[in-house]
């Protein structure tokens, strides 16, 4: 037993010289009624006798005697602890003697009252030891009311001490010698309890009363059965540790709080099935395996096995064992069910857990470490939190009357609420410890309780609940008593006539559950005071646009853009007078892909923020000439076709036909902008693939100079962006919206996060939307998110983990690809590491099974600072979630910070693009369609790109273009204090020996010139000692 030097010292020091030598040997035999009584006379401990004392005998005499032995026992002893709560858990089993008991003492509490008594004897004999150096307390033992023990831990020491030696905390628990009652009284069809009334006979079966006393009779056989496994196989310690995380991970422990299923019980289900796997079966898991295959085995024993519908039973020894509605997995070596503890909503949350986690050590394409022993897996889609105070009124110890009113929650909810839910999990707060001379904590000490819900999407938001028919007159019965006036007799579609139950149609997803929810334990439990019932993350939905918040339908909002792009598609295909047929039209817009943050409403011009682009590709023809500049002016003849041909369909208002700007030195990109009747404007654009051919062969040839190849390649970048991958990725988009209605949602509230920290013009959307992807792809160790809060939170907490520098982003659409593909997008973020290793041009890599290259939607942008500034935002944001928890206000994570910055522009509200309204009245709603165009006009996009094209080689601009109320600026380091010279390309001011600055206020009278009407003041960081002080120049 390899214990620490120190916590050694401790445990000799309690178990040789204090429980064998300073307690005494005997205490006087007292009769229960009396014992309290006596024991206060020398001294002030309270006994914690098990609440409430059914049917106890006056008469019952309660002893105490030197204990028959004592043993370090649990995880510390098997060196297989972990630290809880950052200390060292110790356990001394303190046998008690059998001459305390008599055969009969199995019943009615009996054993448990005199427990408690010789636990507190325990208590004063080791408080009277006069030990200076322990602080004692009672607290109940894996939270079981019939468990009360003894509390050792470290009082108040010096600074010096307490950075010498690790916490620690030791746990005294009673034992019984195992042939103290037979296994045949304690089995879990005995009914060993009777009722507090006289008049009623013994016939009540309580299995966790019975389990509980037999698991007492058989502790040291267990650590024994454990110290054997150790001893017969190397790779048992190592599982043990591994399952241990495993569980703490996902917040399950030994206590009944924490599921009933924690270190202990996995050791013992793992020893068990290394020694049988059945009635007289071979062993389940062999004695040679390693540690991660006993791990991976024991996984998979616990998803495939369901210990409810079919117990186990390991060694009978022809004991009967009667079904329960919790699992049974029966060791009869020791006459006991191990998962005893464990509730329904527990044990079918570890499947769960244990289903996802075998899935994903199955994927060669998952980080195994990560997702099993890193992530905390609290994997709610909804949490309800429930006020335990005055809601609790039934006799008996805080914590038992919790679990007691949780299982009352459960069966409720779980009869209400039926498929539109996977699981039902009670979140239950844990007992404390209390002091020698009080009795056990009060309800007040635990606030609430939480309950997560695990929505089952496909019917979730189903507004009629069917009943059973109305033939069925107990189910019927039953029906109409649980919903009250809400039952009601309906005839369906189908002929059918049967008890339903009818929810608003108007609800969103999160509101029909909360009223649902709500009405449920109102009727129910009466919690009908305002804070009796609170639904924390509801807030999300609301951060949408109000137009698409509270839809049924999540894609609804755009599928009349999309009906008309389809409308507009098939009105193209079918012009018969262009030059060459049409191949294929492609989307290439987030408003086609369901991604936009304001959802292009038909007929509304206040919500059309950008055109809506498409691309068509005609069928090849040589013809096609093999210039760049001739090519765009064929370009423009065939969108000229285009336009007349349009002029004759319905759909269309307008056409217009535009051109792009010059870049990097090559010709603009014509479009036809198209107006349509429902004021949506769609962009065309003509897609030839000898572009990319001319400019790669441009490339390849001679160029006069580094800028120039430089130019090229970007405009490479650029035309495979825009014509190849632009297309590609909005398909992917939009069939894994369909595929996972929250996807939209929640790439929509990232990009209003990230707007909201004014990073809207360094992250592309595109990245956004592929961060947001992962969360639902790629989402182990959980399963794909079923709200919205969970699936941006995670998002959050994703981007705050990414190790860009050395890590590249991986997301697989469709499960399309291979290792080695892996491996070869690896190699690429390796070269690019070497080529680039300033980071200078791709800072972030990211790559998809339909980009390849991982710097698509990267390249340029984001720069290294503002990916750095992008990753801490996400941790700050998450640490947030982390600190508040239940109590997270939605709207914290969107409040952005302007102390960072050298200078702000404020914008007048009334430009805000956020407050742009359409007309007002119906006539001039009709005549806005002749200017269709100008619906897309937006007066700050232009003057924001304007200020980044004069002055974005000096300043790094940052704006929020969801709602654009400022523009922040930094000053670029590189315009510091420098050497004059002709070609620098801002304004400057001198300096002392012969040195230049940037000439910040001149700039920023410029910029507030430019800005004209638009801007109220703008404010500059004032050159202070107090930092983020600003002064203000305000415009009338």
């Amino acid at each position: 037993m390899n214990i620490p030097d120190r916590q050694g010292l401790i445990v000799r020091k309690l178990r040789f010289d204090t429980l064998d030598i300073c307690l005494p040997n005997h205490f006087h035999v007292v009769k229960i009624s009396e014992a309290q009584k006596t024991l206060e006379q020398s001294s002030s401990v309270c006994i914690p006798f098990p609440e409430p004392i059914t049917g106890a005998d006056p008469g019952l005499l309660l002893e105490y005697l030197q204990p028959a032995d004592v043993n370090v026992t649990g995880s510390f002893s098997r060196n297989t602890g972990l630290l809880l709560d950052d200390k060292i858990a110790i356990d001394i089993a303190v046998t008690m003697p059998t001459q305390l008991f008599q055969a009969k003492d199995h019943r009615d509490y009996r054993y448990f009252q005199k427990r408690a008594y010789y636990l507190a004897c325990l208590a004063d004999g080791i408080q009277k030891a006069n030990v200076p150096s322990f602080a004692l307390s009672f607290a109940y033992q894996d939270d079981n009311p019939l468990q009360p023990v003894l509390i050792v831990e470290p009082r108040q020491v010096s600074p010096d001490e307490e950075s010498a030696q690790r916490p620690y905390q030791i746990r005294i628990l009673l034992a019984a010698s195992s042939d103290l009652f037979p296994v045949t009284q304690t089995l879990p069809s005995k009914a060993c309890t009777r009722r507090s009334a006289p008049d009623v006979q013994d016939t009540v079966s309580s299995t966790v009363y019975n389990a509980t006393l037999r698991s007492e009779c058989c502790s040291l056989l267990s650590l024994k059965q454990l110290d054997e496994s150790v001893a017969q196989s190397d790779a048992f310690r190592d599982a043990c540790i591994l399952g241990a995380i495993w569980l703490r991970q996902r917040g399950f422990g030994s206590s009944i709080t924490q599921g009933g299923f924690g270190q202990f019980e996995w050791a013992s289900v793992i020893a068990s099935l290394m020694r049988s796997g059945g009635p007289a079966g071979p062993p389940v898991l062999s004695r040679s395996y390693s540690s991660h295959q006993l791990l991976k085995a024991t996984l998979q024993f616990l998803s495939a096995y369901d210990l409810v519908a079919s117990p186990i039973v390991l060694q009978s020894l022809g004991y009967q064992i009667v079904p329960d509605t919790g699992p049974v997995f029966f060791d009869g070596s020791r006459g006991l069910n191990l998962l005893f503890k464990m509730s329904q909503w527990s044990y079918k949350t570890l499947r769960h857990e244990a289903r996802i986690s075998f899935r994903a050590m199955c994927d060669p394409l998952a980080d195994h470490f990560r997702v099993l022993f890193i992530n905390r897996v609290y994997d709610h889609a909804k949490l309800v939190r429930l006020d335990l105070q005055n809601v609790i009124t039934s006799p008996g110890s805080a914590i038992g009357r919790v679990i007691d009113f949780a299982n009352k929650i459960y069966e409720k909810l779980k009869y209400g609420l039926g498929d539109r839910v996977s699981l039902i999990c009670p979140q239950l707060p844990s007992g404390a410890s209390w002091q020698l001379t009080s009795r056990p904590s009060p309800l007040r000490t635990l606030p609430y309780m939480a309950v997560g819900l695990f929505l089952n999407p496909d019917t979730s938001r189903r507004t009629v609940d069917r009943g059973p028919p109305m033939e069925d007159e107990e189910a019927s019965a039953l029906f109409r008593n649980f919903w009250g006036d809400k039952a009601e007799l309906r005839r369906f579609k189908d002929g059918t006539i049967l008890e339903s139950v009818v929810w608003s149609a108007s609800d969103s997803m999160h509101g029909l559950l909360d009223v649902i929810i709500r009405y449920i334990l109102n009727r129910h439990f009466d919690l009908r005071e305002p804070r009796s019932i609170e639904f924390p993350g509801k807030n999300f939905n609301n951060l949408l646009p109000q137009q698409t918040a509270a839809e049924t339908d999540m894609l609804q909002s755009f599928s009349s853009v999309r009906r008309t792009f389809e409308l507009l598609c098939q009105s193209i295909m079918s012009l018969d007078d262009l030059p060459l047929q049409v191949r294929q039209l492609s989307a290439a817009s987030p408003e086609l892909r369901f991604s936009s943050f304001y959802a292009p409403e038909a007929g509304k011009p206040v919500s059309l923020k950008r055109p809506v682009e498409f691309h068509v590709q005609f069928e090849g023809s040589t013809r096609w000439p093999k210039d760049l500049f001739a090519i765009q002016r064929t370009k423009i003849a065939f969108l000229s076709k285009v336009a007349e041909g349009l002029d004759g369909v319905k759909l269309v208002l307008a056409t217009t036909l535009g051109m792009g700007s010059v870049k990097y030195k090559l010709p603009g990109e014509p479009f036809l902008d198209i107006g349509t009747l429902d004021l949506v404007m769609f962009r065309l654009r003509i897609h030839h693939e000898h572009e990319l051919a001319i400019l790669e062969q441009s490339l390849s040839g001679h160029v006069s100079s580094a800028s120039s190849r430089e130019d090229i390649a970007s405009a490479i970048s650029g035309w495979k962006r825009r014509f190849v991958q632009g297309p590609a990725h909005t398909q992917a988009v939009y069939t894994l919206s369909t595929r996972f209605p929250l996807l939209s949602m929640t790439i929509r509230l990232f990009i209003k996060w990230r707007d909201a920290h004014l990073l809207s013009s360094h992250i592309r959307d595109e990245l956004i939307e592929l961060l947001a992807i992962r969360t639902f792809v790629h989402p182990y160790p959980w399963q794909p998110p079923a709200s919205l809060s969970t699936a941006f939170i995670r998002t959050l907490a994703f981007t705050a983990n990414w190790d860009w520098q050395s890590e590249p982003l991986i997301v697989d659409f469709s499960s399309a690809l291979a290792r080695q593909d892996i491996e070869a997008i690896n190699v690429r973020f390796e070269v690019w590491r070497k080529l680039d290793p300033g980071m200078n041009r791709v800072a972030m890599f990211a790559a998809s099974n339909v980009d390849r290259d991982g710097i698509t939607w990267t390249d340029r942008r984001p720069a290294k600072i503002i990916a750095s500034r992008f990753v801490n935002l996400a941790k700050a944001a998450s640490d947030l979630v982390s600190e508040r928890g239940l109590d997270l206000e939605a709207e914290a994570l969107f409040a952005p910070s302007l102390a960072e910055y050298d200078f702000v522009i404020h914008l007048k509200p009334e430009y805000s693009e956020g407050n742009q309204k359409g007309p007002s009245f119906k006539n001039l709603r009709i005549e806005s369609r002749k200017h269709t165009l100008d619906a897309i006009f937006n007066p700050l996009q232009r003057f924001f790109d304007e200020l980044e094209e004069l002055y974005g080689d000096s300043v790094i601009f940052f704006y929020n273009r969801s709602v654009t109320t400022v523009i922040a600026g930094l000053w670029n380091p590189q315009t510091g204090p420098r050497n004059w010279k002709v070609t620098l390309d801002y304004s400057t001011v001198p300096l002392s020996n012969s040195l230049v600055a940037i000439n910040k206020a001149s700039i920023l009278q410029d910029i507030a010139r430019l800005g004209g009407d638009m801007i109220s003041r703008v404010e500059q960081k004032a050159c202070s000692h107090k930092k983020g002080r600003f002064q203000a120049w305000h415009f009338r």
